[in-house]
């Protein structure tokens, strides 16, 4: 773009093009050295920023970040709440098993001075229910003091043995969640009886007994309450003529923790077996002397 130049000599008016812009020279006219001045470049007329327009674009980009935000926040509370739920259920586990693993060893005592698993209730001279196997190894889980405060000679649900149960129950004998329908006076773990069980009609068997692998055979183990308000002296078990599974209904292993069960086998170690796993296979765990093959990680 050519800019005029006036010439401080000879005052002659010179149009010069931009590009000799701040060089030295001599006037074409007088021939006097002259300096070309370095000429202002023309600013850009573009029109002016909208103010409302700013605040706009503003704040969108702040709408987007705090979306980002709330969803990077949720990501994390969800994982965290999620994380704390796994963590309880572990830890209910865990618990339970200990649990377990106390009741297979008194009953494991038991059998070693009586010479048998003690039965799954005893009876009067009428052949009526008394007491739970629980009441019977009291003894064995330290517990002496409650074993005493109950008439063995009376039925479960007499009056006074009512109130010692409902008000005694060893800590052993409740779920570590304590919920489920489960109530204080509850007990969360379980005989299977009947035919081809440890602990069949016609008498619990003696350890010697045994025939299938010990590891692989299953004592004792958890389950939901079989009946409303029972107390967990009433000799109640898991019936094996009706058992179904784990966890799908009121006579079956489990219900109380997600995904599975609970259990202990003759050699006093605490298991979790899961709730798809097939009947037949459970079935093989309970039975004392069936000789079914069962894999070597068919329990954890």
């Amino acid at each position: 773009m050519p800019y005029l130049f006036t010439c401080p000599h000879c005052q002659t008016k010179t149009q010069v093009e931009d590009r000799y812009s701040g060089l030295r020279g001599e006037c074409v006219t007088c021939g006097e050295p002259i300096e070309i001045p370095a000429f202002a470049k023309q600013p850009t007329n573009s029109p002016p920023a909208n103010p409302q327009t700013k605040q706009l674009g503003t704040l969108a980009v702040a709408g987007v970040v705090l979306v980002l935000l709330l969803c990077f926040l949720y990501a994390v509370v969800r994982q965290g709440s999620q994380t704390v739920s796994q963590l309880q259920t572990n830890r209910m586990r865990a618990a339970s098993i200990r649990n377990l693993e106390k009741i297979a060893e008194a009953l494991n005592a038991y059998a070693a001075d009586h010479g048998t698993y003690p039965p799954a209730y005893t009876k009067n001279n009428a052949g009526q229910p008394l007491q739970s196997w629980r009441v019977l190894i009291l003894p064995y889980l330290g517990e002496e003091e409650i074993y005493e405060s109950i008439n063995q000679n009376l039925a479960w649900d007499e009056p006074d043995n009512i109130t010692a149960a409902y008000n005694t129950i060893p800590s052993v004998y409740r779920h570590p969640g304590n919920g489920t329908g489960q109530t204080f006076s509850e007990s969360a773990y379980f005989l299977v009886t009947g035919p081809g069980t440890l602990f069949p009609n016609t008498g619990p068997l003696a350890l010697s007994n045994i025939t299938d692998d010990l590891t692989k055979t299953l004592l004792v183990v958890e389950g939901a309450p079989r009946m409303m308000n029972n107390l967990w002296t009433e000799p109640v078990d898991i019936d094996m003529t009706l058992l179904q599974g784990v966890g799908g209904t009121k006579n079956d292993i489990g219900g109380l923790l997600e995904g599975g069960a609970a259990v202990a086998t003759v050699d006093g170690r605490g298991h979790f077996i899961d709730e798809n796993i097939p009947l037949p296979t459970l079935r093989a765990l309970i039975s004392p002397r069936g000789g079914e093959p069962l894999a070597d990680d068919t329990l954890d």
